[in-house]
């Protein structure tokens, strides 16, 4: 039996852990600072007291040596009665005799009593320091979370690999695995969308020039096949080859072999009159898909936003159905995973039932 790791990174889980843990003892001592400061404060009375003497104590340091501490005699006065108090806690150079200082009575006890050292700044600044550990913690075991999540959909993407391409009907493949295929216009991204779906440079050939992809290719992804499909749109390629390429996508289609359909658009521009045909025929034909918005990272975040609601808008679909993507940061693709997943679980009941 494999052994299961407790986080998958080597460091981002760990480090997360560490900072909760340490979030969680400063933010307990700053609670405790504070609610023993604010009993104190409810349960003494505060008054002013007058330093009547100093005194030079050398006290034993714990590693050897002596330090030079002073001590403060205080004179307050409690209904008439006079009492004196010793403040053996300053370090510093003392006020002067008769200068004020501040004691705290217990009200039941006058002899009972100390000299208040304010608890709040520091309860903040300690505050503040935990939330500090606790925010740092938590985006680290976000991350880890995200990796574990990552690693857990990636395992059902083994090494993907190239079957077979198709020039007509005849040589469409059938099988029982679920089929997603990938269309677009020429030069939106097909072959690098599918790379970066892959984990691999090569799989699918990125060329220079839009329009190369002529015919139907297979690539077998273990829990899914993936079906690249001619792009459309090209303007230096001849009536006849466009309507060559127009009715192998009606031939795969008419199969009804596609379990879903990645629909490509760049995020960067409204969707052309072909994008927008392409989706029309999948709503009119039933054909679930998903709109992929390519080429994300070279739009800012906000930008990248709105590109999503414009295209959404345009082919009347919810945003929530837009999916922005970048295969040079790999932005999008666990969103594209999780889409691929919720296909394949679905084709699985679908299977079952019947």
């Amino acid at each position: 039996m494999k052994k299961r790791k407790l986080f998958y990174s080597q460091w981002y889980g760990w480090v997360g852990l560490a900072a909760i843990v340490i979030s969680a003892a400063v933010l307990c001592v700053s609670i405790w600072y504070l609610t023993d400061t604010i009993f104190k404060d409810t349960d003494y009375i505060r008054i002013e007291a007058t330093v009547v003497d100093i005194a030079e104590v050398y006290v034993d340091k714990p590693h050897g040596g002596r330090k030079l501490r002073y001590s403060e005699i205080a004179e307050y006065t409690v209904n008439g009665v006079k009492y004196r108090a010793q403040n053996n806690s300053a370090s510093t150079a003392p006020k002067k005799i008769g200068s004020k200082i501040k004691v705290a009575y217990n009200p039941e006890n006058p002899e009972d009593c100390f000299f208040p050292t304010s608890n709040y700044p520091a309860c903040v600044v300690m505050f503040v320091l935990g939330c500090g550990f606790l925010a740092c913690g938590t985006y680290l075991m976000c991350l880890e979370a995200k990796e574990r999540k990552m690693e857990k959909l990636t395992k059902r993407l083994p090494n993907a690999k190239f079957i077979t391409s198709a020039a007509d009907k005849a040589q469409f493949i059938q099988t029982d695995k679920p089929i997603i295929a990938v269309c677009g216009k020429s030069n939106v991204g097909k072959s690098s969308f599918i790379n970066m779906l892959a984990g691999q440079k090569k799989l699918a050939k990125v060329s220079k020039d839009p329009g190369r992809t002529r015919l139907v290719n297979y690539f077998d992804f273990g829990a899914f096949v993936l079906a690249d499909l001619p792009g459309y749109g090209f303007a230096r390629v001849s009536k006849t080859e466009k309507q060559k390429w127009a009715h192998l996508l009606d031939d795969f289609f008419a199969l009804k072999c596609a379990s879903h359909v990645f629909a490509l658009a760049d995020i960067r521009h409204d969707p052309t009159a072909d994008d927008k045909q392409m989706i029309e025929y999948l709503y009119y034909n039933l054909i679930p898909f998903t709109v992929i918005a390519t080429k994300a990272d070279k739009l800012s975040k906000a930008a990248a936003g709105r590109g999503v609601q414009n295209i959404a808008s345009i082919f009347k679909c919810g945003a929530g159905n837009v999916i922005a993507t970048s295969a040079e940061t790999r932005q999008g693709l666990e969103a594209v995973l999780e889409r691929i997943e919720s296909v394949i679980s679905l084709n699985q009941a679908d299977s079952g039932d019947n």
